[in-house]
């Protein structure tokens, strides 16, 4: 299932702050490690806290890659989002990436296809950059 940018900032903000209650750190002291300097604690309650009033309301910030890289190194944080794993290990392996088990991808697809017949196509490529494969498949339904 792809998610939106509301529900990455969402799943962020509360992977950070369940990070932080289980460290035991309060948000000055991770302001603090972070370097965020005197605005630091309210930075990082734009991430706990849904926005109250306006256009953005009930949404969160949405964090930086550069902010992902600080909480992950200094914090030692990590956390999952769609399969993702996102930790120092992911975001500083220049490209390349940890050694994992194949999994099987969930592929949904609720259309009628019959493969057997001209109206529906198939289509697959497949393309193998340094250290990863990719493939991509394309199925054409019938109306």
């Amino acid at each position: 299932m792809v998610g939106t940018v509301t529900d990455f900032a969402r799943a962020f903000g509360t992977a950070l702050e369940d990070h932080l209650r289980t460290k035991g750190m309060t948000q000055s002291e991770a302001a603090e490690q972070l370097g965020l300097g005197k605005n630091g604690v309210a930075r990082l309650s734009t991430y706990f806290n849904d926005v109250k009033a306006g256009k953005q309301a009930g949404r969160r910030a949405t964090p930086s890659a550069e902010f992902l890289y600080l909480v992950c190194s200094k914090l030692k944080f990590e956390f999952e989002y769609n399969g993702c794993k996102i930790s120092m290990a992911t975001l500083s392996s220049n490209g390349s990436r940890p050694t994992k088990l194949a999994e099987q991808l969930p592929l949904p697809f609720d259309r009628q296809f019959n493969l057997t017949d001209d109206a529906g196509t198939v289509s697959i490529s497949i393309r193998r950059p340094a250290g990863k494969v990719e493939v991509s498949v394309s199925l054409k339904a019938i109306s």
